[in-house]
């Protein structure tokens, strides 16, 4: 399996209804367990209308891969860093992600 980030696109109802909020839960206990790899991320980006981008980096589907299907996360190239928000995994990331 290659290593690959994930997207997930949330409507302004799903984030109403706190589908988000239970993702970042969910992840962050898989995130716990794993103990915390230093490259295993979850950020979000503001999308248009109240709706929300969720990126996952190619190291959750080692730790992550049931929340990853369960949720319906799909492959995507490596998106942007500007206007990436780090919801769960360490601050020093965005180093990792741009050597």
């Amino acid at each position: 399996m290659s290593m690959q980030w994930h997207h997930l696109s949330l409507s302004a109802g799903e984030v109403a209804a706190g589908r988000s909020t239970a993702i970042q839960k969910g992840f962050t206990a898989l995130f716990r367990s794993a103990g915390g790899p230093r490259t295993m991320a979850l950020f979000r980006k503001e999308a248009g209308e109240g709706g929300l981008d969720l990126y996952f980096t190619p190291e959750c589907q080692l730790h992550a891969w049931p929340l990853l299907q369960e949720v319906g996360a799909t492959p995507c190239a490596p998106p942007p860093l500007s206007g990436l928000e780090l919801l769960v995994g360490h601050n020093e990331i965005t180093y990792y992600l741009t050597t």
